[in-house]
């Protein structure tokens, strides 16, 4: 689990040659777009959390602040998610100036009621259908 809230942390994960770097490509391309006001800190206008295989609900939950793994979760209750194959990015917009990005994982070991969600509002071809 990662959470990034100011711009070192940031830092240290676009630096992680432990993390997948479609990953790291996506980070900061999002601080890039969102921290456009550099005299602020970065906590004030958007969190980054990362959820990686193996993350339990209660980790996620606390980290996010709100449910998001469980059935009485608000579902979606993502402003929006783009697929990007091997991670999904949920945007949640919290108040006027505050948003969290979260990453989730596309992982069999990903948290599984999570990631049926996100694999529920991808728009991924059927691989099942029989080609004609």
């Amino acid at each position: 689990m990662l959470s990034l809230t100011d711009r070192d942390a940031v830092t240290h994960a676009l630096t992680d040659p432990t993390l997948d770097p479609t990953l790291r490509a996506l980070i900061g391309l999002r601080v890039w777009q969102v921290d456009t006001d550099r005299r602020r800190p970065l906590g004030e206008t958007l969190q980054i959390v990362v959820v990686q295989p193996g993350d339990t609900s209660e980790v996620i939950h606390e980290a996010v602040g709100i449910p998001i793994t469980w059935e009485q979760a608000d579902q979606p209750g993502f402003e929006w998610m783009n697929d990007h194959g091997s991670w999904f990015e949920l945007a949640y917009v919290l108040t006027d100036d505050f948003g969290m990005l979260v990453f989730v994982a596309d992982h069999s070991e990903t948290n599984p009621t999570l990631r049926f969600n996100c694999l529920g509002f991808a728009n991924r071809p059927d691989l099942t259908e029989s080609k004609a």
